[in-house]
């Protein structure tokens, strides 16, 4: 029973001299990764949070992407290189006589 005290009281003093912000060499950069952590770790952070941002800010993402994004999923289909116009009147030419561009939901 003295023994494993010993060992954890031993163990526990390696430990805390390794959460110190020294470097101890490979032996003790390895055990501090791998037991205990960098220090960076373990500081506590503080994130200003406003949960109510996103009730305010949806009329605004409506008015640019449409209701459920509708806009922003059409305007990522045009891709980026210029030729969002051309894109945008094959796709309109394709869709032509299509409910929600599905054949099977034709009348």
């Amino acid at each position: 029973m003295t023994r494993i005290v010993s060992i954890v009281s031993v163990l526990a003093c390696i430990f805390t001299l390794l959460s110190h912000s020294f470097a101890a060499g490979p032996i003790g950069t390895f055990l501090q990764m791998n037991a205990i952590g960098f220090p960076v770790i373990h500081q506590l952070q503080k994130w200003v949070f406003d949960p109510d941002v996103a009730l305010r800010r949806r009329r605004q993402f409506i008015d640019l992407h449409g209701d459920k994004g509708s806009k922003l999923i059409e305007r990522l289909g045009l891709g980026v290189d210029g030729y969002a116009d051309e894109r945008l009147r094959m796709q309109r030419e394709r869709d032509v006589g299509h409910l929600g561009g599905l054949n099977s939901l034709r009348p």
